[in-house]
């Protein structure tokens, strides 16, 4: 689908961007950085539309609780999981 956000992309873009934040142990930043990587991981596995599912919500939650939810960063997390809910999406349409 052309236009359509890639999440993969968008995760790889948002980790280079945290890198610095992310190295100053138990940050919020430091606590994404795995929640992304955990949550890319589960992408790219394709494994089924429940797990994505599952990671999105996990990922949802952790931005919400960890997040101030008017900042650039929280709507990032947001979009992310909204493209990877598109994902899981397709993967359910596909029986999975």
């Amino acid at each position: 689908m052309p236009g359509m956000p890639d999440p993969i992309q968008s995760i790889s873009e948002l980790l280079n961007n945290l890198s610095a934040q992310a190295d100053v142990e138990e940050s919020a930043e430091w606590y994404l950085r795995s929640y992304l990587v955990d949550y890319k991981r589960t992408l790219l596995r394709k494994w089924s539309s429940q797990e994505i599912e599952f990671a999105t919500d996990a990922l949802m939650r952790f931005c919400s609780q960890a997040l101030d939810t008017n900042g650039a960063l929280y709507r990032e997390c947001a979009e992310i999981a909204e493209e990877g809910a598109k994902m899981g999406a397709q993967l359910k349409a596909a029986g999975r």
